[in-house]
């Protein structure tokens, strides 16, 4: 089922087809901050996110995120209970952004004309079409689920929080430092694992706190390597949250995740409430470690 279409130029959302929709548009604002600090280089592109909360249910947030030659981030997004890896959805995307593009052939048109009644009846007028056209294909829809090994996969880095507090955060790929232009030393490193984690859990606690629901996956697109899609994901442990980031098959980064987050639930100090003495967590480290050096 589709449930809304919003469109988003910087820090401004321009067009929200229903105000419910609004708090989870929002949380693309948060993840960008994300994605601009990790790659300033500008050539990561959002394109998926995943909610799963008790309010909502499950919604799946489909974006199409381009680049302005000014270089201002703009973002047409979908919201809807669809598959991941859906085809469909990505063609009804497709169809979206162009439709858009047909009445403002430029970012600055769009900017001007948003503020007027007009603007939101000729996107309407668009949304209406792509709701009749795809709400029953997307229902129909079957999907591959067949694991790309062609695709080269890395765990970048792993942490485990409790209500926004890192208690473990570790750096698995300094490639990733790579885009920041830092020198790699431990100190940097371990500075960086630890912005890491504090950025995931801004994400985090900020979609509970406006959007009412919980962030499960983020999926970015690599535009210099586009087979190294980068994905994060969030686990809920009690009153922990598990958080993952890798690159390569979407299929077989989710089956690793799946099976890391079943053992480190097994662990008792897990079930404890967090009092802020790191010493009870610090076997979790060697825990990651073999479920790492396994690979994916």
């Amino acid at each position: 089922m589709i449930t809304g279409y919003g469109i988003i130029i910087e820090n401004e959302i321009l067009y929200c087809s229903n105000q419910s929709k609004f708090t989870s548009f929002q949380i693309v604002l948060f993840v960008e901050k994300l994605i601009s600090s990790l790659n300033p280089q500008k050539t990561w592109r959002l394109r998926n996110i995943y909610l799963k909360g008790y309010r909502l249910g499950k919604e799946r947030m489909l974006i199409k995120h381009t680049l302005t030659k000014n270089n201002e981030n703009v973002f047409y997004c979908i919201t809807g209970d669809f598959k991941a890896r859906s085809k469909e959805a990505e063609n009804m995307m497709q169809e979206f952004h162009e439709k858009i593009k047909s009445s403002y052939s430029n970012i600055e048109l769009m900017k001007q004309a948003h503020k007027k009644p007009r603007f939101k009846q000729i996107i309407e007028i668009c949304t209406d079409y792509l709701w009749d056209k795809y709400e029953e294909i997307l229902e129909e829809e079957e999907i591959d689920k067949e694991i790309d090994t062609s695709i080269p996969n890395n765990i970048l880095y792993c942490g485990i929080s409790s209500q926004g507090l890192p208690i473990i955060s570790q750096l698995y790929s300094r490639i990733l430092l790579e885009n920041l232009d830092k020198e790699i030393t431990e100190e940097n490193v371990e500075l960086y694992s630890s912005n890491l984690s504090a950025k995931l859990a801004t994400i985090s606690m900020n979609t509970v706190i406006r959007a009412k629901t919980q962030i499960r996956e983020i999926i970015i697109d690599d535009m210099e390597n586009p087979k190294e899609t980068k994905i994060v994901l969030f686990g809920e442990l009690n009153n922990y949250s598990l958080d993952f980031f890798a690159s390569g098959d979407y299929g077989l980064i989710k089956k690793f995740f799946r099976r890391l987050k079943k053992r480190i639930s097994e662990e008792p100090v897990l079930k404890k409430e967090f009092t802020g003495d790191l010493k009870p967590y610090r076997h979790l480290h060697d825990t990651i470690q073999n479920f790492y050096q396994d690979g994916l």
